[in-house]
C-alpha cells in the first residue's frame, strides 16, 4: 500500500540538526482538538508535555494522529525515564522523545539504553507490528530508525550543569533541551529566569553543547531573548502553551470588551 508521504522521516531531527530554527508550542491538554488546531498554525513541532500534563500514552497517540497530516512534528516529554514508557512511545511512532531532569553521564548512558535496539540497548522487537512501522508497512524500520529518532535529554539543575559534558558526549544523545525555570530555581532564584546568574549559565551551557555539535534547544520568555538563543546557536525554541493562550485570549477579550461597553457596566 502506498503511504501518502514518508512517516519515518523526521523533519524535526533533521532540521535542527542543519541549523534550521524550529518553533515549537506546548499541548498541556490531552485534547486532540487543540492540538489539530495548533497544527494548522507556523509552529513547527508539538511539546506534548506528558512531565506536567495529565497525558497517557494513548492521548498521546491521540495529538500525534490529529497533526500528522500536517507540516508539524510531535515531541513528546515523559513524565521521567524508564524502558516502558519510552518502548510504547516509541512503539506508537514517537521519534522524538524529551527526558526530563538528566543529572549524570550514568542516567544518560541508561536512557540511551533503554531507547535503542540490541547490541546497543535492550528495546524490544515489537514496532513491526504497531504503528511505528505502519504496522508492517515500512519493511526497513529496524534499517532507518536510528537515523529517523531523536532521544532529547534536559539539563535543568545545577548537577545537570556541571555533568554536562559527559552528558552531552554519551553515545547517541540526538540533542538537549535547557530547561531556565527549574535552573533558576535550583541556583536560588526563583523563578527569575533573567537572573544575571541564571544568564550566564544558560549562555554558558548552549556554548559548550554547541562545542560538542550537539542541537540545543530551550524555552524563549520573549522575541529578545529569543534572538539572544538563536545567535548563540540554539536550533529549537518553545514559546507557549495551549493553556496559556487561551487564558491570554479570554482575558483580552472580555477586557477589550468591558472597556468598549464600559458606561454600560
Amino acid at each position: 500500500m502506498p503511504m501518502v508521504k514518508d512517516y519515518l522521516h523526521n523533519s524535526f531531527k533533521h532540521s535542527i540538526e542543519a541549523g534550521k530554527m524550529q518553533f515549537g508550542v506546548g499541548l498541556e491538554t490531552t485534547s486532540a482538538d487543540v492540538a489539530e488546531a495548533l497544527a494548522t498554525t507556523g509552529f513547527d513541532w508539538l511539546w506534548i508535555d506528558a512531565e506536567h500534563g495529565p497525558h497517557t500514552v494513548q492521548t498521546i497517540l491521540d495529538a500525534a494522529r490529529a497533526i500528522a497530516p500536517y507540516d508539524m512534528t510531535p515531541v513528546v516529554r515523559v513524565g521521567e525515564a524508564g524502558t516502558g514508557i519510552i518502548k510504547q512511545l516509541m512503539d506508537a511512532g514517537i521519534q522524538n522523545i524529551i527526558v526530563p531532569k538528566v543529572e549524570s553521564g550514568e542516567e544518560a548512558e541508561q536512557i540511551m539504553y533503554w531507547a535503542s535496539y540490541p547490541s546497543r540497548g535492550n528495546r524490544g522487537m515489537g514496532a513491526a507490528a504497531f504503528r511505528a512501522a505502519r504496522f508492517g508497512r515500512y519493511p526497513d524500520y529496524l534499517e532507518r530508525i536510528e537515523q529517523e529518532s531523536l532521544i532529547i535529554l534536559q539539563i535543568e539543575s545545577k548537577k545537570g550543569m556541571e555533568n554536562l559534558d559527559e552528558i552531552v558526549t554519551t553515545k547517541g544523545v540526538g540533542a538537549i533541551l535547557l530547561g531556565p525555570v527549574d535552573l533558576a530555581v535550583d541556583m536560588g532564584h526563583g523563578l527569575n529566569i533573567f537572573h544575571p546568574e541564571v544568564v550566564e549559565a544558560m549562555e554558558s551551557m548552549i556554548k559548550r553543547i554547541k562545542a560538542h555539535g550537539v542541537p540545543v534547544g530551550t524555552v524563549a520568555a520573549t522575541p529578545e531573548q529569543a534572538k539572544r538563543y538563536a545567535e548563540l546557536g540554539v536550533t529549537f525554541l518553545g514559546l507557549g502553551a495551549d493553556t496559556a493562550f487561551i487564558v491570554q485570549a479570554a482575558d483580552n477579550a472580555v477586557a477589550t470588551y468591558k472597556t468598549a461597553l464600559s458606561e454600560h457596566l
